[in-house]
């Protein structure tokens, strides 16, 4: 248990030498771009036609970043800077041998297509780890994300600033005009920051840039240029204000048996909310909601998800998704890592988001960041038969206005959740950093009396989820950020709820327990060639970071190896070529030390001299066995062998018709009584765009996985049933999109799910006081009745009319549908079909919904 954390440690000590010395500037370091004072206004039309322009210097010494590192570029494109009190002017002529070869197809803001574009990148405080990005296509689409930790890249961050493009003669015209309160800085006579601007050429698949940035480092920030001569700025303050109304009408089922989906009822709502954007000081931020409305969010995936395991989903409400780039797990996102202290989900899905606020920035030199949101639980005794459809205000959601009957019959509980982060560098490039996490249930205390009543009749204070974690974490460079160690030590403690319950792998989590555990990575992630690295993940049976966070697993050390050998800058006739062979194992972190898997892995990726790009992947899971199939129980199950191969690709995505997919084939060992099988399973997406105003994307997916035995019930006397579960489903998901401007967009979603699961043959097991391990040649074959198997079928649909009136403020009006499937009758089998049988005979929500929003900034 503790031995791997000490291991983990350990290593980590020992590789702290290559990286004190820390990650430095690139060939940018050198470089030093002018801006001049604009004595003038400046309009931003995409014509740069004012006499300031032609008074800025030019500069025009850009360098193919791709596809070959170093190259003089094909195109000539000239820079230009301006700035006054206000503003930073960026103004770029992109000149082309072929001007009507230019792409520019159209899309929404935030949401920019492949095609020509130009885009900013600028580091204020030049601390060479976070610098701000701002683009614009040859389309006139603006959109904006961060890079932070020197070479991670994040969309979710979001500013409002101005951009424009127009065309002339032998090219076009990027033209940026970015206010200098959206850019933290600090007080000094002259300023000189992070700076660079990149091209992309999309016929070409070229990208240019104004410095020297290979992408076969493993930094990005630290190697910008710089830009200076901006005399005389003042860190400016300003706060942001963006008050909504949302109008919404919910035609829902009265009640809530599926049987009966008829009659429906029609639930009218009202919303008001404000969110707050402000320059504290010129080092830190705040950003504040109260009462937030997600309704124009696209709709989760439906998916299938028969392991015992949490599926992750990712976020897509605005506030959690801007400026949160300094809570995700180092080195990793939420997504991929195998613990992380914060999962914004956690907060406001289930229960409403009554308000929220986060403070960012740094202090010192150390990044700082304070996220803290209240969710409230309104709720009342609901009598189906007789609904409450008058309109109402209730206390613990004053900003809202609503009809009793849309409120849980069930009581949730109000949690208060607090997140604080704090990271210092090490060196220029390097950092360390700590962070806290707590989930507060605000509605008393769960008895053991309490938490025996069945989950209806639970009180408030059983059904929330409280907990505190902390963490340390780190990220060490060497002084080129080619070789590196970055990982993060986790302890947790649970608080609130049930005063115990049990866990998927038998481990009993009492209020007060606490557990420890951390991943570790190291070695050399970038330069050309090979890249060894070695890692290590651990989590002792009681730690538990779900009140604030995501984690996969529980009760596991799992060490890996992987060799990669990387040529992103291309190798003979390849654009680029990557090839990997990763290895590893788990084992229960427990005193039994129980094994769980050994893996392999192979992979390799091409991108062609037409730049398309072709993967095929390899694995194999031998000698496994599983502590968390059995009910709660913890006694180990054999798993079948499995190996698996796969082939994916993409075309190149600045064709009018593009595709991407993958197809695989699985096939399952002989284990014990059940019998090998063939899985086979894949997904493709085709997207077309007949106009540039226009894409439309249809993706098919479709899979058959063979389980072989899995857990049905234990029986009266003890023995565990298990049946062979063979499972299928298809998803047929189309998105469409049509771009009037790019502040005026209509967009569709739809999504069509099916699934299966069969189970049959059955069979029993047994297993002793010492939980010891059930060997599949072991189960015995019975005769039962199935009850077990399932059919289902849900439709989800989501229309957005989006208008950007005027520059932060927006109009929606939303159209979303909910659909799922007429269940069987009580006693039928389900169906083994992937027709959507009795989809539109089912019970269905369908919300419509105004919402507009007004930005003001003072």
């Amino acid at each position: 248990m503790s031995s791997g954390i000490r291991g983990a440690v350990a290593l980590g000590v020992s590789l702290w030498s290559l990286a004190t010395s820390a990650a430095v500037e690139g060939p940018g370091k050198e470089q030093f771009l002018q801006a001049a004072r604009a004595t003038g206004s400046i309009q931003v039309d995409g014509k740069l036609n004012e006499d300031d322009w032609a008074r800025a210097p030019v500069f025009d010494g850009f360098v193919e970043r791709y596809p070959a590192a170093g190259r003089t570029p094909s195109e000539k494109t000239e820079l230009r800077i301006l700035y006054d009190g206000d503003m930073l002017y960026v103004g770029v002529v992109a000149r082309d041998s072929e001007p009507s070869r230019i792409d520019r197809r159209l899309g929404r803001r935030d949401s920019a297509p492949y095609s020509d574009t130009i885009h900013v990148l600028i580091d204020p405080t030049h601390d060479h780890r976070t610098a701000y990005s701002f683009s614009v296509t040859a389309g006139g689409v603006q959109s904006d994300g961060l890079y932070y930790d020197d070479r991670y890249y994040t969309e979710d961050w979001s500013g409002i600033w101005a951009g424009a493009s127009d065309g002339v003669e032998d090219g076009w015209v990027a033209e940026f005009a970015i206010p200098l309160s959206l850019l933290r800085f600090p007080e000094a006579p002259v300023q000189t920051w992070g700076f660079s601007v990149r091209r992309d050429i999309a016929r070409k698949n070229e990208e240019l840039e104004s410095v020297d940035n290979p992408r076969n480092h493993n930094a990005n920030v630290s190697r910008l240029g710089h830009l200076t001569g901006l005399e005389n700025l003042q860190p400016r303050g300003r706060w942001e204000l963006m008050p909504y109304l949302a109008a919404r009408g919910l035609a829902r089922p009265q009640f809530s048996d599926a049987s009966r989906p008829a009659p429906r009822l029609l639930s009218p709502s009202m919303d008001v909310g404000l969110d707050v954007r402000a320059a504290l000081t010129s080092q830190l931020a705040l950003a504040a909601t109260f009462n937030p409305d997600f309704g124009e969010v696209e709709a989760d995936e439906l998916l299938l998800n028969l392991s015992t395991f949490e599926a992750y989903f990712p976020e897509r409400r605005p506030f959690f998704t801007q400026g949160m780039e300094l809570f995700q797990p180092v080195g990793m996102d939420v997504g991929g890592a195998p613990l992380a202290l914060f999962y914004s989900r956690r907060i406001g899905l289930d229960t409403p988001l009554l308000g929220a606020a986060k403070v960012t920035g740094s202090v010192g030199g150390v990044q700082v960041g304070v996220l803290d949101a209240l969710v409230t639980g309104p709720w009342q005794a609901r009598d189906e038969a007789s609904p409450d459809r008058n309109l109402r205000f209730d206390w613990r959601r004053p900003l809202h206005l609503g009809a009793g009957l849309e409120l849980p019959d069930e009581p949730s509980a109000t949690t208060h959740y607090l997140v604080a982060v704090a990271r210092g560098k090490v060196g220029a490039g390097s950092r360390v950093g700590g962070a806290v996490a707590m989930a507060n249930p605000l509605s008393g205390t769960c008895t053991a009396e309490d938490a025996a009543l069945e989950d209806s009749q639970q009180p408030a204070s059983c059904r929330g989820r409280g907990g505190l974690a902390g963490a340390l974490d780190f990220d060490l460079k060497t002084a080129d950020s080619t070789w590196g160690v970055y990982g993060m030590m986790v302890a947790s403690r649970v608080d609130g709820g049930p005063p115990e319950r049990v866990l998927a792998d038998g481990t009993r989590l009492q209020t007060g327990d606490s557990g420890v555990g951390g991943y570790l990575r190291a070695g050399r992630f970038g330069g050309e060639g090979l890249r060894p690295e070695v890692g290590v993940d651990v989590a002792t049976p009681k730690l538990s970071l779900v009140a604030t966070g995501f984690q996969r697993s529980q009760n596991e050390v799992a060490p890996r190896a992987s060799l990669r050998y990387a040529r992103p800058n291309g190798l003979g006739p390849f654009k680029a070529l990557f090839a990997n062979a990763h290895a590893g194992g788990k084992w229960t972190a427990d005193d039994r030390s129980e094994h769980r898997v050994t893996w392999f892995n192979l992979y390799a990726s091409a991108t062609l001299p037409s730049f398309d790009t072709l993967s095929v992947e390899t694995g194999l899971d031998l000698n496994g066995y599983d502590v968390r199939e059995l009910a709660n129980t913890g006694i180990p199950l054999e798993r079948p062998d499995r190996m698996f191969v796969s082939l994916s690709g993409e075309t190149n995505p600045n064709r009018k018709v593009s595709v991407e997919g993958y197809v695989a084939l699985g096939h399952r060992f002989q284990g014990g009584p059940s019998a090998p099988a063939w899985d086979w399973g894949g997904e493709v997406t085709l997207s077309a765009r007949p106009h540039p105003s226009l894409q439309t994307e249809l993706s098919v997916g479709n899979d058959k996985t063979d389980h072989g035995p899995r857990y049905v019930e234990t029986l009266d006397d003890g023995r565990f049933l298990l049946g062979s579960l063979d499972s299928r489903f298809l998803s047929l998901t189309l998105r469409q999109q049509w771009v009037l401007t790019p502040r005026l967009t209509l967009q569709g979603y739809a999504q069509l799910f099916t699934a299966h699961g069969t189970y049959g043959p059955f069979f029993t097991a047994t297993s002793d006081a010492r939980r010891s391990r059930i060997r599949l040649d072991s189960l015995t074959a019975v005769a039962h009745d199935d009850d077990s198997s399932f059919y289902d079928t849900a439709l989800n649909v989501n229309v957005v009319a989006r208008w950007e009136y005027q520059l932060g403020s927006t109009l929606f009006l939303i159209y979303s549908r909910s659909q799922q499937g007429l269940p069987e009758p009580e006693g039928e089998r389900p169906s083994a079909t992937l027709r959507p049988r009795q989809l539109l005979a089912g019970p269905a929500n369908d919300a419509v919904m105004l919402k507009w929003s007004y930005y003001w900034g003072v």
